[in-house]
């Protein structure tokens, strides 16, 4: 745990997380943090839209970095942004797109058959994923799982620490106000039943999702929570 907390880059954090990691005999190990491309001009700019590391199928991993494929086709990124706890990799693929079981084939055949994944969900904190597989399977006692999960949220604290986003990214940026907004969108709610419960008008609501919508260039109000989502902006 002090390798991790006294490691100075992101690649001795990673490596330190690994070498703890050891005795579970995992052969491959992702760690990243991720957020969903941007259009328009926000695409643009020049900002760190990610960090990624991996030990084992780098090949692999570095294609679908490349490519973009691995915010849209990998059954474990998107399984990893609905879910908030742990899970196995075959709890993703039970329901899959002809292009997913592709995918989960070519990653099979690189020795990526069984794993588990620790979503990373923080508010004001891009999302990430820890995922930790190996080509046989394996069980976990209650005891090794909490051990693995601290481990895992120690890493990414410090990773925080060392690749913190810039302050400025204005379209990251919203109010407490359209905060609060897109967390009861997010739970069903309509715009009556926001301003209801924030004691604002129906049109003020919709007028905050309004502006946080063209920010983000997002085209509904599902689209802009999931948005939100995969940005950190609020909890699923």
């Amino acid at each position: 745990m002090n390798q991790i907390q006294n490691a100075n880059t992101a690649q001795a954090v990673f490596d330190s997380f690994c070498d703890n990691v050891a005795p579970f005999g995992f052969t491959f190990i992702s760690m990243g943090r991720l957020l969903p491309p941007l259009e328009g001009a926000q695409s643009a700019k020049n900002i760190p839209r990610q960090f990624h590391l991996s030990r084992g199928g780098e090949d692999l991993i570095e294609e679908l970095v490349t490519t973009g494929d691995l915010m849209t086709k990998s059954p474990l990124v998107l399984h990893g942004f609905r879910v908030s706890v742990p899970f196995r990799w075959r709890e993703a693929f039970q329901v899959l797109s002809e292009e997913q079981k592709i995918h989960v084939k070519r990653s099979q055949s690189h020795g990526l058959k069984f794993g588990i994944c620790f979503p990373i969900l923080q508010v004001r904190s891009a999302p990430g994923l820890m995922s930790m597989g190996r080509d046989t399977d394996f069980n976990l006692s209650l005891q090794e799982l909490v051990a693995l999960e601290v481990l895992v949220r120690k890493a990414f604290e410090r990773m925080h620490e060392l690749t913190e986003m810039p302050e400025d990214l204005g379209y990251l940026s919203i109010t407490e106000r359209e905060r609060e907004v897109l967390y009861l969108v997010a739970r069903g709610k309509t715009n009556w039943e926001i301003g209801a419960i924030l004691n604002i008008s129906e049109y003020s609501v919709r007028d905050h999702l309004k502006s946080v919508s063209k920010r983000m260039a997002t085209s509904n109000r599902t689209h802009t929570v999931t948005t939100a989502i995969r940005m950190g902006l609020i909890l699923p």
